[in-house]
């Protein structure tokens, strides 16, 4: 996957279309990958702007399902920060831009 940044949004952001091997029921993938890109998103945001950071939560809510070879694009952005403690937003959104995957997490900042 390839990741830009939106200086606009402030958001991390890659399209993306998941193969035939990542699905759990037929022509549906399966939720951890889902949840995989998600967190990589989160993480590249912290990457971007320069905050080690690692996973230490991620809360999932899928909303519709993801299909197999669907285009999809994830966004990822920081809604807060405080401390060693970084709050995120990640988004799994299809073509028409709606939400079909959320995530929030935290991430604590590593050194």
């Amino acid at each position: 996957m390839e990741f830009s940044y939106d200086e606009v949004e402030k958001e991390m952001y890659a399209t993306y279309r998941f193969p035939q091997y990542m699905q759990g029921y037929e022509n549906i993938v399966h939720g951890g990958f889902v949840s995989m890109v998600l967190d990589e998103v989160m993480a590249k945001v912290c990457i971007y702007e320069e905050i080690p950071a690692v996973t230490a939560r991620m809360e999932v809510r899928f909303r519709k399902p993801v299909y197999v070879n669907e285009v999809i694009t994830v966004r990822g952005r920081i809604v807060s920060r405080k401390g060693e403690t970084i709050q995120l937003l990640a988004r799994c959104l299809d073509k028409s831009g709606i939400e079909k995957v959320r995530a929030e997490a935290v991430f604590i900042r590593i050194y």
